[in-house]
């Protein structure tokens, strides 16, 4: 479901924009605890060029078996593995060419059939048609009416706030695989925390198809609950990874794959989406076990969600302050 600055046709980067991230930082808000609770539904890596763009018929079909969940929670967010331009696919014509581009129908029609409130740039493909690629992919998302934070260099517009009824949600993107450090991402934690009710940093990290998390991995986690974030919730190794609770705060080092063409093993062609209910007195995550036939994610139920939910320690439901 939109977030309400999206419904009236504000993003919170245009936002951002006109005042200056400082600036939204800083502004005046009480955190008075919020009666009623706001839910949020993160998914893992979409990424829509290569093979899942021949597989995709008018985009809606290709995630009509999660619609459902997303249709459930207040706002919606996922990682775009790639950008969104109009220049023509290479790596349908070469598969071993790992830059991505979406189509901005296609892209549309999926992101508006979920509903997706903000998406992560903070990765690896985000500059896969250079900077020129990544202003078109954050313009035309801002077009859609969705929000995008995070920069693969950690550098610039890192974070975004939604606004759901009383509720501000805060966003801060962590890639790590071109420049580790953390520096500006726990100092944007830092600096959001007194303003809003939330703060969650969606990262972009560890080793790919390892169902463990690195040691890397687990000290930036830490650092950022330190730093003030309330929720951790990782991509890209492809495969689900398990949950942490460290200082009363979840961290779900890996979600895995969303949409995506890697057929090769069960282990990513499987993946799990967190629901997220925040309330005034605790906060509830839920674990949804994904399967991901031919790039269509649907529920994994019965003994194959059970071993989507062995990858991540076993635990489904995780309720805490």
């Amino acid at each position: 479901m939109r977030s309400l600055l999206a419904k009236f046709g504000v993003s919170s980067v245009a936002l951002a924009a006109a005042f200056g991230l400082a600036s939204v930082a800083e502004a005046p808000y009480s955190l008075i605890p919020q009666e009623r609770p706001v839910s949020v539904l993160f998914f893992g890596d979409l990424m829509l060029d290569r093979g899942v763009s021949t597989r995709a018929v008018g985009g809606a079909e290709l995630i009509a078996g999660v619609v459902p969940l997303a249709r459930e929670s207040d706002l919606v967010v996922l990682n775009l593995e790639g950008t969104i331009t109009r220049n023509e696919s290479v790596a349908v014509q070469d598969h071993n060419v790992l830059r991505f581009t979406f189509d901005p129908t296609l892209t549309q029609s999926v992101l508006g059939a979920l509903g997706v409130d903000a998406v992560s740039l903070a990765n690896n493909h985000a500059l896969d048609f250079y900077a020129a690629g990544h202003e078109e992919t954050r313009a035309t998302l801002t077009r859609m009416g969705v929000a995008s934070f995070g920069h693969p260099l950690n550098s610039q517009s890192i974070s975004t706030m939604l606004v759901h009824d009383e509720w501000r949600i805060c966003l801060v993107g962590y890639h790590e695989l071109f420049d580790p450090s953390i520096a500006s991402v726990v100092a944007e934690v830092a600096r959001l925390k007194p303003v809003c009710d939330k703060v969650v940093v969606v990262t972009h990290w560890g080793v790919e198809y390892e169902a463990a998390p690195s040691a890397s991995q687990v000290a930036h986690a830490h650092a950022f609950v330190d730093a003030g974030a309330d929720l951790i919730v990782g991509a890209h190794p492809h495969v689900v990874e398990p949950v942490e609770v460290y200082r009363g705060r979840a961290i779900v080092y890996s979600l895995g794959n969303f949409v995506f063409d890697q057929d090769f093993s069960w282990e990513t062609t499987h993946g799990l989406a967190l629901s997220v209910r925040f309330s005034k007195n605790e906060t509830r995550l839920t674990l949804l076990p994904l399967a991901i036939p031919r790039s269509h994610p649907t529920p994994a139920l019965g003994e194959e969600g059970g071993r989507v939910l062995q990858a991540a320690g076993g635990v489904d439901t995780f309720i805490l302050p």
